[in-house]
């Protein structure tokens, strides 16, 4: 149980320090990622922190919805696709907003469709626009929101004690997440060169 608790702490400092960092350096040309890595980053520190807190889980919930889909906002805006990018940013909003009052059915259901809209988003512009780290990092974003979130131990893991199973999947979750974080950062940065490069032509 210790041990399991240890590795759960651990990832949470890697994807803390990483979240913030990379949030940090996306600050200047890319606002609404960043606040979607800072989210992620805020939920970490929180656990690392405050491991008992309240507001723990809907924080960490709120910073894996909007992660994913400030980054893909972004890209979809750079590629002057703005309809789109509006679509998607309204309905994670109202996914936010109408969170208390939906059953978890439901809710688990809004949210991975909304995940499942964002990486398609994520993988048509990157990918027409051959950005490789781009659909790397949408992808390990919006894994969290697309896995089931209670793992049945009984089916998946007879042999590993739920507590321990549930600790790897964190680990792996939050590892996932971190990468994402760098790879996003390097794709916009690079997505945002392309763009610019090509109306300076």
């Amino acid at each position: 149980m210790a041990s399991t608790e240890w590795v759960t702490l651990c990832s949470n400092i890697i994807l803390s320090t990483t979240a913030l960092y990379f949030s940090r350096k996306l600050f200047k040309d890319h606002r609404g990622p960043s606040v979607g890595l800072f989210l992620l980053g805020l939920s970490a520190t929180l656990y690392v922190l405050l491991p008992s807190s309240s507001h723990l889980a809907s924080l960490t919930w709120a910073g894996e919805v909007l992660a994913p889909v400030l980054v893909t906002f972004d890209f979809l805006w750079l590629s002057e696709d703005h309809s789109t990018a509006w679509i998607l940013l309204f309905g994670s909003c109202l996914l936010l907003g109408l969170s208390d009052w939906l059953s978890p059915d439901t809710l688990t259901v809004l949210t991975r469709c909304l995940g499942l809209s964002s990486l398609s988003c994520c993988l048509m512009v990157c990918l027409f626009a051959g950005n490789v780290l781009g659909a790397a990092g949408g992808v390990a974003l919006s894994l969290p929101l697309l896995v089931v979130q209670q793992v049945e131990t009984a089916v998946v893991a007879p042999l590993v004690a739920p507590a321990a199973t549930e600790g790897l999947m964190k680990w792996l979750l939050n590892g996932l997440l971190s990468v994402g974080c760098w790879a996003s950062t390097r794709a916009l940065g690079q997505f945002l060169l392309d763009v610019t490069d090509r109306y300076n032509i």
